[in-house]
C-alpha cells in the first residue's frame, strides 16, 4: 500500500447514520435500502455513539428467540411444529419493532481520522475485527467512512474515492422501501 494514500482519499463522504432511539426494524430497512452492512449510530448533537451491523441485528433477534444463524433459521424450518416456527417469527417482529438501535449497537466505536495514512485504518479494521471505520475530522465530526472494499480498491489500484456530501440517513425508515422483515 503506497504510504501517501491518506484515509481522506478513499472514503465515503455520504454516509447514512441512524440514531440510537430507532428501531431495529427502522434500521434493517435502511441497511436494506442503502445497499449497506453496517451503519454508524449517531446522538442528536452528530456524535458518534455506535456502529450498528445487519450482524448485530441478528445477534439481538438471536437473543430474542434462539434463532439467529442460519443453522438456526434452517433447524427452524425443520422443526417438526408449526406453531414453533410462527412463535418464532412473531417474536422475531415484535423485537424489530420494538427493540432499539442503542440496544444491539457495538460499542466503543472504532474510528480513525481523515489524515490518517490508510495504513492505519487497515491496522485498526484488523485488529478490531471489523470491515467499516467512521471518519472523523480533526474535531471528532462524522466525515465519511472507510470499508474494507476501499482498502482492497486502494491496494489492488482500482478507482475508489466514492465522494459526496455526508447525508445523514433516516432515523425512522421513513421514504425507503419495505425491508426484509416488512410485514406484507
Amino acid at each position: 500500500m503506497a504510504p501517501s494514500v491518506r484515509v481522506r482519499e478513499v472514503m465515503a463522504t455520504t454516509v447514512a447514520t441512524i440514531g440510537p432511539e430507532a428501531s431495529l426494524h427502522d434500521a434493517a430497512r435502511l441497511l436494506r435500502a442503502q445497499h449497506i452492512s453496517g451503519i454508524p449510530v449517531v446522538d442528536a448533537a452528530g456524535t458518534v455513539v455506535g456502529i450498528l451491523s445487519e450482524k448485530d441485528i441478528v445477534a439481538q433477534l438471536h437473543r430474542a428467540t434462539g434463532v439467529g444463524s442460519a443453522r438456526g433459521l434452517l433447524d427452524l424450518l425443520l422443526e417438526s411444529s408449526p406453531n414453533r416456527g410462527e412463535n418464532v417469527l412473531e417474536v422475531s417482529r415484535h423485537q424489530l419493532h420494538n427493540g432499539r438501535v442503542a440496544e444491539a449497537m457495538h460499542t466503543p466505536v472504532v474510528t480513525v481520522e481523515e489524515d490518517a495514512p490508510l495504513e492505519k485504518a487497515a491496522h485498526l479494521m484488523r485488529e478490531a475485527g471489523v470491515k467499516r471505520l467512521p471518519v472523523l475530522d480533526r474535531h471528532g465530526r462524522l466525515v465519511g467512512i472507510v470499508t474494507r472494499s476501499d482498502v482492497v480498491a486502494a491496494v489492488s489500484g482500482a478507482p475508489h474515492g466514492r465522494r459526496g456530501g455526508l447525508s445523514p440517513g433516516p432515523t425512522n425508515g421513513t421514504g425507503t422501501p419495505p425491508g426484509p422483515f416488512e410485514d406484507a
